[in-house]
C-alpha cells in the first residue's frame, strides 16, 4: 500500500511538472514571434522608445542588466534614458550620425507554444557589435515568455541574460531550451 501510494504521488508530481508548452510552432507562428525580436532588436539599437514598450503587453515584465521594468510606460523609459544619455554624450555640433553605434543580432530562436495556442516560451542567443571598427561588446541570450493578444504575439516578460556581467550570466551546464522553468523570465532575480 505505501509503495503504490509513493507511485501515485510520483506520478500525480511529474503530471504537475509537466510543461505547458505542448507543441513547436506553426511556420506563421514562428515567423510572427520572430519578427517580434526582430522589432524589438530595431528599437532598442535605434533608441525608439514607444515601438520598444509596444513589442511588450501592456502589462510587459522587462528583466535586463539595469533593473526591472514592468508596464509599457516603464520599459519606454529605459530606452528613451539610453537615448537621452547618448546624446548628453555628444560634443558640440555632433549629431551622433556616422559614430558606428551598437546593433544587435539574435540567433538560434527555439520557440515552444502552449497547446491552446495563446502563449510561449522562446529562448535566442544575441550579440551586440559597436564601433566603426565593429567589435563585440556583449553577448549572451534572452528567456522569453509571450502571449498571443488578438492575431499579435508581444512579450509578457523577456530576461537579458548578459554572459559577460557577472550576475548575469546563465547558470554552469543547465540548458534554459529543456529546462526553461529554472531561467522563467517573469520569477528570475535582478
Amino acid at each position: 500500500m505505501f509503495v503504490r501510494s509513493v507511485v501515485t504521488a510520483a506520478l500525480f508530481a511529474c503530471t504537475l511538472a509537466a510543461p505547458a508548452f505542448a507543441r513547436n510552432p506553426t511556420a506563421q507562428e514562428r515567423a510572427d514571434i520572430e519578427n517580434l525580436a526582430y522589432r524589438y532588436l530595431f528599437a532598442l539599437d535605434w533608441r525608439d522608445a514607444e515601438t520598444y514598450a509596444n513589442t511588450f503587453a501592456p502589462d510587459g515584465v522587462l528583466n535586463y542588466g539595469g533593473g526591472k521594468a514592468v508596464g509599457r510606460a516603464e520599459i519606454a523609459a529605459v530606452v528613451q534614458r539610453m537615448r537621452e544619455r547618448e546624446m548628453a554624450n555628444l560634443k558640440p555640433g555632433e549629431t551622433g550620425q556616422g559614430s558606428g553605434h551598437g546593433q544587435h543580432v539574435v540567433t538560434a530562436m527555439v520557440i515552444d507554444i502552449a497547446a491552446d495556442g495563446r502563449s510561449a516560451v522562446a529562448q535566442a542567443y544575441w550579440v551586440h557589435v559597436m564601433g566603426v571598427e565593429p567589435r563585440l561588446t556583449s553577448y549572451g541570450h534572452y528567456v522569453d515568455r509571450l502571449v498571443r493578444i488578438g492575431d499579435e504575439w508581444l512579450y509578457s516578460a523577456r530576461r537579458t541574460y548578459n554572459e559577460q556581467s557577472k550576475g548575469r550570466e546563465t547558470l554552469p551546464f543547465v540548458n534554459p531550451v529543456t529546462h526553461p522553468e529554472r531561467y522563467d523570465a517573469e520569477l528570475a532575480p535582478n
